[in-house]
């Protein structure tokens, strides 16, 4: 009888224990999923994408060294989170990408695409005039992304290619460096939209010079991208910022392969962002306690 208690209360402790580690993972994922989503603007098919890569890697690892604390002890399922998480990233990578149409064009970034596949939108309220927001945008420089350098050089191992950082890019102004790589600048009083394309096939920029010419261009194998920044007053001394970020391909084999591109990036774009619109928010509400 007694032996019968211990057997019980050691049964107890392990499951215990157990219990606490499925808690633990669950709270670590969910926290995960959340800052993830935070990031990448809710874009489900990028955390679906991601969800699988790592099953798969907790898969593989399961299968060289059984979970014994989770109470897994047979590789057969490392084995087969293995499998669902390679065919969950793939499902998600591969998913085909839908066609956004805007249904009353409100902005000049609607009128430049009012067609898209790929979007991310994020938002700020900044303690100062929208005069005051609208030149910290043009002022922001790439020191204000902070996470810069250190996802170029994890894209560069990724690619095999030699990364030194950034350097000097730190202090120039991001708008300045978009406008000399080809894009094109847009606007109105409250709006900054910048905009281009490129021939993925033939590798140039085409002959674009106008937001019309950009919003009509259709050649085949080509991407468009633009952004923009919405600077509205909230009132009291406030404004609110948000920036829209659009990519349309012009033809199905172009839009796969943007998509697969586009889920396994957004998230560290979804970071630099969010970092632009922090330094923009700091730049602005500094030049009010200056004034």
């Amino acid at each position: 009888m007694q032996q019968t208690s211990i057997s019980l209360a050691a049964l107890g402790k392990r499951m215990s224990a157990q219990t606490l580690s499925w808690i633990l993972l669950a709270a670590i994922t969910l926290g995960a999923v959340l800052l993830f989503n935070y990031w990448a603007s809710y874009q489900l098919l990028s955390t679906l994408a991601y969800a699988g890569i790592v099953a798969a890697l907790v898969g593989l690892a399961n299968l060289a060294f059984p979970f014994r604390f989770l109470g897994v002890r047979k590789r057969g399922v490392g084995a087969l989170v293995l499998a669902g998480g390679v065919a969950l990233a793939l499902a998600a990578l591969f998913w085909p990408a839908s066609t956004v149409r805007v249904a009353q064009r409100r902005t000049i970034l609607d009128d430049a695409m009012p067609e898209y596949q790929f979007c991310e939108r994020h938002s700020a309220r900044v303690h100062a005039r929208r005069e005051q927001v609208l030149q910290a945008i043009r002022q922001a420089t790439f020191a204000d992304m902070k996470s810069l350098d250190t996802l170029l050089k994890i894209r560069g191992a990724f690619l095999r290619a030699h990364f030194r950082g950034i350097g000097d890019l730190q202090n120039k102004r991001i708008l300045d460096s978009f406008l000399e790589s080809g894009y094109l600048l847009g606007g109105s009083e409250h709006e900054i939209v910048v905009f281009g394309a490129v021939d993925v096939r033939k590798m140039r920029r085409p002959e674009v010079h106008t937001l019309q010419e950009f919003a009509d261009y259709r050649e085949q194998g080509a991407i468009k991208q633009a952004f923009d920044f919405n600077v509205e007053e909230a009132g009291e001394g406030s404004s609110t910022i948000i920036t829209e970020t659009r990519v349309a391909a012009t033809d199905d084999l172009t839009s796969r392969g943007m998509g697969r591109y586009w889920r396994l990036i957004v998230p560290g774009s979804g970071l630099l962002r969010r970092q632009w619109l922090d330094g923009i928010k700091r730049r602005a509400e500094s030049a009010t306690l200056g004034g």
